[in-house]
Parts: C-alpha cells; sequence; structure tokens
C-alpha cells in the first residue's frame, strides 16, 4: 500500500492520528471499513475503535504493532506512535517525563508541538530565576555579574543560556538601548499535551533547589517549617483551596510590587524568591468497612 499523505510527526495525539489515517484510508478504498480493521487486529467487538479513539480503551503494543502495518508506517514512524502511545498512558509523571524526553529526539516534529525552550525553561531553576532578577535589574550584557547575583551562583555560561531561552520565548526583550527585560510580569503553564511534563520539571527542580536552602541560607533570611495534620477529605479539600488562594495573594503582591518598583523608586529591596508548599497524604485511606470497625 503507498504511504498515506499524513504526517504521523504532525501530531502528539495519537488517536488524533489514528482518526485521521483510518478516515483517510477509507476515503481511498471503501475497502478499508472498520470491519476490516478489527478484523486486523483480531477483534469482534464492534464497539472497540469508537472506544479507543474515544480515550475509553487503550492500546496495546501487539495492537499499535498492527496500527504500523495497516498504516503502511515505516520503522521510525512506527517508533514514534509507539512513543505518542506510551507518553498517553504512562502512569506516572517521571514515565510521562521519560516518553517525553524521547519524543524530543525525533527531528521530524515541528518544534512549535513538542516546544524545546519551554521543556528547558521548565527544567532548571536558574532559568524562571534569570527572568526574575531582570525584573530587578535588566542585563546590559555582562553575564559574569548575572550569574553571581544568583543564590547558588550559576557560571555565566548558563545565565547567557538562560537569557538565549527567554528571548526565544518572547519572555524577555531586548529595548533600544540594548538591556533586556521581562515582557511579561509572571510566566504560566500552558495548556497543552506536554504541561504535565513541564509542571512536574518545574516542580522538581524548585524541590531539589530548596533541599539545600536550610543549610545555605541565613534563618532570617528565610521562612521553612513543616507541620503534620490528620484531615478528612473535606478538610484536605478546604486547606487545598486555602493554598490556591495563598498563591494568587503571593502573585499579586510581587506584581504589585514589580509595578511599584519599575522605574527605580528608592527603596528597592527586592530579591528572587522561591517558594514550595507542599501538601500530600503519608498514609492510605481507610475503607468505609476499616472506618466502621
Amino acid at each position: 500500500m503507498d504511504h498515506l499523505p499524513l504526517r504521523i510527526f504532525d501530531y502528539t495525539d495519537y488517536r488524533a492520528f489514528l482518526k485521521d489515517a483510518l478516515q483517510a484510508l477509507k476515503d481511498r478504498d471503501a475497502k478499508f471499513s472498520q470491519r476490516w480493521v478489527l478484523q486486523r487486529l483480531g477483534l469482534r467487538s464492534s464497539g472497540w475503535l469508537a472506544d479507543l479513539l474515544a480515550g475509553r480503551r487503550k492500546l496495546s503494543r501487539p495492537q499499535a504493532s498492527v496500527f504500523g502495518q495497516i498504516l503502511a508506517m515505516t520503522a521510525r514512524e512506527e517508533l514514534y506512535f509507539q512513543t505518542l502511545v506510551d507518553y498517553d498512558q504512562a502512569k506516572t509523571l517521571p514515565e510521562k517525563n521519560r516518553c517525553y524526553e524521547k519524543l524530543l529526539t525525533f527531528h521530524e516534529i515541528p518544534k512549535d508541538l513538542v516546544d524545546p525552550d519551554r521543556f528547558e525553561y521548565f527544567s532548571h531553576w536558574w532559568i524562571p530565576a534569570v527572568r526574575e532578577y531582570l525584573l530587578i535589574e535588566p542585563f546590559r550584557g555582562d553575564a559574569e555579574r548575572l550569574a553571581k547575583r544568583l543564590r547558588p551562583a550559576i557560571t555565566p555560561e548558563q545565565a547567557q543560556h538562560a537569557l538565549e531561552v527567554l528571548e526565544r520565548l518572547g519572555m524577555v526583550k531586548r529595548y533600544a538601548s540594548g538591556e533586556l527585560r521581562p515582557s511579561v510580569e509572571h510566566v504560566k503553564k500552558q495548556s497543552q499535551f506536554s504541561a504535565p511534563v513541564h509542571y512536574y520539571r518545574y516542580i522538581k527542580a524548585q524541590i531539589e533547589l530548596g533541599m539545600g536552602a536550610m543549610e545555605l541560607i541565613p534563618k532570617e533570611e528565610r521562612d521553612i517549617s513543616a507541620v503534620t495534620l490528620t484531615l478528612s477529605e473535606e478538610g484536605f479539600a478546604t486547606l487545598r483551596e486555602e493554598l490556591k488562594e495563598l498563591r494568587r495573594r503571593m502573585v499579586k503582591l510581587s506584581e504589585d510590587e514589580n509595578r511599584k518598583f519599575w522605574q527605580g523608586v528608592d527603596g528597592d529591596s527586592r530579591r528572587v524568591y522561591q517558594s514550595v508548599l507542599q501538601l500530600f497524604p503519608v498514609s492510605m485511606s481507610r475503607t468505609a468497612k476499616e472506618a466502621r470497625s
């Protein structure tokens, strides 16, 4: 069979690709019906394909291989297809992260689909920190000075790399004076297929940074605490909303101060701070029967 006029590398959702590819196959020749596809897969359930495309069923590796044959995929296309399946069906964020890193190795994918620069931004604590620091002091060409202003200090090469990533992302812009300043005050996660991986890498990088804060940062310059609580599901939901509201207030306070000191007002004591708020269970939930006993 001739290759279909569809590029699988233009897709980040394997179900969307299957839907379009199978329709293109049927449009080319009516014999490639849903029943024919199910026969090739060795299945009898007439609703299986509809359930798969709707996300109600998962795709096994042997079934993915059969689709590769049905759609005349090359070996590399089939590997990409299987990686998309693995990414979609990954049960944990570390698994999703590994699959995403594998997707980045396919040079055939348009950059705007996998967004490697945004992936890089969320992978290193010092890239967001550089962007925030530029709100305090714009970059005027001295990468070594910028590198030393962070805590812990980074290398001038890392500082320059951060600036290049930020500029490509449009998170900083160069003014007529040659200075680099942030183009937005705060960066939000984008609603895209890779957002869970970006979130995972960002939180992981910040937690790793915070591990040494108690030893490196004097007590009067930090606020680190921990508390162990017993909460019901309702109590957890309440605290979760309160933490969400606290994050909103923190961002609002930062934005207000950035506007206040933007033009270099006297008394500017701003520094870049990192906050990681955590609330998670350390015991298993009990069944209703266990609770009554």
